[in-house]
């Protein structure tokens, strides 16, 4: 497609040029992910567990951006692997979520892996560019 004139009126918009920016992130943590028997939904919904002890799912996918139709798999996967307990909440009728010791392990082996992923992704930006880059992106999607 050659130079950004190629991909005519969506050259040099933020929306387009974030889904072009999304699809390489993404890409590229599949292949770093994969060997580990992990997705990126896999290691988010990790993720925010072992952040948030005793999140409800239904808090849970919000976070995510999913459905709860759509979080339970990723659940139901994490949780035989053993890297992820449902609980009885306080009041019998909600469910909390927590990551095992196992889950905790698995989170802190892939922490380099991770960062090894954000520096081939931000490796063309300097420190102040890629803090410029996240601030902005928060600013675009707060409290998402």
């Amino acid at each position: 497609m050659g130079g950004p004139g190629g991909h005519g009126l969506l050259a040099g918009t933020v929306s387009y040029g974030l889904k072009r920016a999304y699809r390489r992130v993404i890409r590229d943590l599949e292949e770093a992910l994969r060997p580990h028997g992990f997705t990126p939904p896999l290691l988010a919904a990790l993720s925010l567990v072992g952040a948030n002890p005793g999140i409800a799912p239904a808090h849970l996918a919000e976070a995510m951006g999913h459905g709860r139709s759509r979080a339970a798999p990723l659940l139901d996967r994490l949780e035989e692997r053993g890297l992820l307990e449902r609980r009885t909440g306080a009041d019998r009728r909600s469910l909390e979520l927590h990551a095992t010791p196992a889950g905790l392990d698995a989170l802190g082996r892939l922490r380099p892996l991770l960062d090894a992923h954000e520096g081939r992704i931000t490796g063309g930006l300097s420190a102040a560019e890629t803090q410029a880059l996240a601030r902005l992106l928060d600013r675009l999607a707060p409290g998402q």
